[in-house]
């Protein structure tokens, strides 16, 4: 019995943490400018503070064993609070409260093993500017509505899953790949709108008549949905080409992949009066596509509708509501917002405002200047279309924006959605 008590003794003399070391820093003139405690392995243990030369507290923080664990405490010089919060080991968990110094503004949310999970709200003095609900590091609703359709991690996913479907040679058809490719570009276009993607074919038939295309338009030096016929060319072969002119995109200049880019761009002087080619890309119908080339000159064909468009879709926007690769959007691209349950707008009745986003998810400054805001009609992908666009808009990771659309003079909002732009899809 005496050496099973003793054997207990000694275990728990073993288990006692040894005595922490008091440590202190001192400003030039001897005042007190940081004081904490160390253990036996030298790592923070204990309550860390910190102090203004004047001895203004401006930090209260512990640690267990170097990591950050209890309450974090943080003040201006002035003595003003900047940040009231929690971490369990060494993550950001439970309440946290942030003020701007020199405001009336603060933040109050709740955060889960580092990551915004739970409510947050944002304040000037008592007056609640918006109230959001966060989910493991997502923001799912803000002010009332969902502002992602899809978590950032999930879309890019799926989109690098799209480009990375394999191809298959030919030995029939040289551009076997590129057309495959091609195809795939189109479907991660489709996937980013929302738009039916999986199971979408080629013709070859339409390839056929896309590649005669692509021959006739290089043979006249130009693009030309209705070319007339090279001197000599051959006829039945001028005939594909020309019903392949008739029913496709036409590009020059791009390989054939990346035909499709140009499609969606579709911004320049002569195209974004109606950005035609990327409403038939954006066409919820189309199920069946060819793609065909000839040195820079290609052809995607656009005229079909064998599918059928999702029975809640009402708009087609690009850029979308929600996430937006960097790579898949540029400022000299315009929106466009397809309408497929209402009738066309006029002109001048549309009203555009969009705004920069703070950290806080808050409109910040005055509206972006537009260089274009126009009601685009015609059959062009099978509905009209809203085009705008705000050329010195800032595209990189992180950065996000309020976009508020009128169609009856600024009256009411008919669209009235987030992009936020994000890491590209490309990991080259």
């Amino acid at each position: 019995m005496h050496a099973v008590l003793a054997a207990l003794l000694c275990l728990l003399l073993t288990s006692v943490p040894p005595q922490a070391t008091a440590k202190q820093e001192l400003w030039p003139d001897g005042t007190l400018k940081a004081r904490w405690s160390v253990d036996a392995q030298g790592r923070t243990d204990g309550t860390r503070e910190e102090y203004t030369p004047t001895g203004v507290r401006t930090l209260l923080a512990e640690y267990t064993r170097g990591k950050r664990n209890g309450a974090w405490r943080e003040w201006t010089a002035p003595g003003e609070r900047v940040r009231f919060l929690n971490y369990r080991d060494d993550l950001q968990d439970g309440r946290c409260e942030e003020f701007e110094p020199g405001t009336q503004r603060r933040t109050s949310a709740e955060w889960k093993a580092g990551a915004l999970h739970g409510e947050r709200k944002v304040y000037d003095k008592d007056r609640v500017l918006s109230k959001q609900r966060w989910k493991e590091g997502e923001l799912v609703d803000l002010d009332g509505r969902q502002p992602f359709p899809v978590r950032r991690d999930v879309l890019l996913s799926e989109l690098r899953a799209i480009l990375a479907q394999p191809t298959t040679e030919d030995p029939k058809d040289p551009k076997a790949v590129e057309r495959q490719r091609a195809l795939h570009r189109l479907q991660l276009y489709r996937r980013l709108c929302g738009l039916p993607w999986q199971g979408m074919q080629l013709v070859p038939e339409w390839n056929l008549r896309c590649d005669a295309a692509s021959e006739v338009c290089r043979a006249n030096g130009e693009l030309d949905h209705t070319p007339p016929k090279p001197s000599g060319f051959d006829e039945a072969r001028y005939k594909l080409g020309y019903e392949g002119a008739s029913n496709s995109n036409l590009s020059r200049g791009s390989a054939l992949p990346r035909s499709i880019d140009g499609y969606m761009d579709d911004s320049d002087p002569s195209n974004i009066d109606r950005i035609g080619h990327r409403r038939w890309c954006l066409n919820p119908a189309m199920k069946k596509t060819g793609f065909g080339s000839d040195a820079e000159f290609s052809a995607m064909w656009s005229m079909d509708g064998s599918g059928s468009a999702p029975k809640a879709l009402d708009t087609v926007c690009y850029p979308p509501k929600g996430h937006v690769p960097v790579d898949l959007y540029s400022a000299d691209r315009a929106f466009s917002i397809a309408l497929w349950k209402s009738g066309e707008p006029r002109t001048d009745q549309l009203v555009v405002r969009i705004w920069l986003l703070d950290e806080n998810w808050l409109t910040t400054g005055e509206p972006l200047d537009l260089d274009w805001c126009k009601v685009a009609g015609g059959g062009y992908g099978g509905a009209p279309c809203l085009v705008f666009r705000a050329p010195r808009m800032k595209v990189a990771p992180g950065v996000s924006y309020r976009v508020r659309v009128s169609v009856d003079g600024g009256k009411t909002d008919a669209h009235d959605y987030i992009v936020s732009f994000c890491e590209p899809v490309s990991t080259q």
